[in-house]
């Protein structure tokens, strides 16, 4: 992190001078041009400002005319273009971070081995014990609907535990310093809503299942949400006291990250099917990150970059041509099994290949990002003037 270049004036109290040094480490680091993953102005659009605006219309949509979710997931859920453009990338990215350098092979072998091969090991076993009079490309609709499931529940673990990573990065690279028992009620508040997306996903399962506890699944709902809102109310008196604290708000990325993820949440209670945009709210929250990295990782190793000539991509270096190839890759992935292997069971081979990518995909994420880890702060910050390092 960067040094201080003031030293601290004298104060009357050792409250009054951890605020104002606070204050003053925040306001020199982002004075130096410390402090972006994309560029300035875009980091906060992409780590929630859109994402707010959009779940905010949403809900004024309930609010105005009931729930109208159904009319426009279905057109969204047909827009192959945003498909490719923003939720492809957002899966494909992980897996240039996780493979390059090589080295991360032997770091970290569950990810880059060990899991990939029980993945396909299970792929295999879906297929062949599948449905021996159909298609040789027909899969068991049980094995099917368990990794669906899986799939489904790992996605709670995997959207708060990006958000808190989204926080905690800007919270380095802003200087902001909470204390523990109030990082304690923020993160405690994501763990509340990622046990509500377990509950609120668990009314789907099928009844025989879950037994007597089923008939509690809507009041188990209705406790989780009045957590989730005191949480919330938490979260904003957290926020409140850094501020009196330091004399000024945290970094808006900071908030926005913290509040669109609540947003999140509260527009799949009142209009589940509105899910697809919060699949895309997400994936546009994490694309920034594997970009800077792979250009972050080509300035080093000073390869040469191929630039459209527009300012953000000539900020971003070779970002489009990596973002390009994630497109691609993304397609042969996503959108190529879906035409060569057409189906009409419910639960057809591009859904597994799909649930069994985003399985790894969240797996791979808990190993990767970890912005306490001094080579991950290298890699994502070494075009800072400080390296926030």
């Amino acid at each position: 992190m960067m040094h201080l270049t003031h030293s601290l004036r004298s104060a009357v109290s050792r409250r009054k001078s951890v605020g104002g040094h606070q204050a003053r480490r925040q306001k020199n680091m982002q004075a130096a041009g410390a402090g972006y993953i994309a560029t300035p102005r875009l980091d906060f659009w992409l780590t929630g400002g859109l994402s707010v605006l959009l779940m905010a219309v949403l809900l004024l949509v309930y609010w105005w005319r009931g729930d109208q979710s159904a009319s426009v997931s279905n057109a969204i859920s047909q827009a192959i273009v945003l498909q490719a453009l923003i939720n492809w990338p957002h899966f494909m990215g992980a897996y240039g971070l996780l493979y390059q350098p090589l080295s991360n092979i032997r770091k970290y072998p569950f990810a880059t081995v060990y899991v990939p091969v029980v993945l396909l090991l299970v792929l295999v076993l879906a297929l062949v014990t599948g449905p021996p009079q159909q298609s040789l490309w027909e899969v068991n609709q049980n094995i099917a609907y368990i990794i669906w499931l899986i799939a489904a529940f790992y996605l709670a673990w995997h959207y708060t535990g990006q958000a808190w990573g989204m926080m905690a990065t800007f919270s380095r690279l802003s200087g902001l310093q909470l204390a523990g028992w109030q990082r304690l009620l923020l993160r405690s508040g994501l763990r509340l809503l990622l046990l509500w997306h377990v509950v609120w996903g668990a009314q789907d399962l099928p009844p025989d299942w879950l037994g007597w506890l089923g008939t509690y699944i809507p009041l188990l709902l209705q406790i989780m949400t009045g957590l989730c809102v005191a949480a919330f109310v938490l979260g904003l008196g957290v926020w409140a006291m850094v501020r009196k604290r330091s004399g000024q708000w945290p970094d808006k990325r900071i908030l926005v990250a913290w509040l669109a993820v609540y947003l999140w949440y509260w527009v799949l209670l009142l209009m589940p099917d509105a899910y697809i945009w919060i699949q895309l709210s997400h994936a546009l929250q994490y694309l920034a990150f594997p970009l800077r990295m792979q250009v972050n990782q080509a300035a080093v190793a000073k390869k040469p970059a191929a630039l459209l000539k527009t300012r953000l991509l000539k900020r971003l270096g070779g970002g489009a041509r990596y973002y390009l190839l994630l497109v691609l890759l993304g397609m042969l992935l996503f959108y190529l099994p879906m035409q060569l292997f057409p189906t009409h069971q419910q639960y057809g081979l591009a859904l597994v290949l799909a649930s069994l990518v985003s399985i790894h995909h969240y797996f791979v994420d808990g190993c990767i990002w970890k912005i306490s880890h001094p080579e991950v702060r290298r890699a994502l910050f070494w075009h800072l003037p400080a390296k926030a390092n």
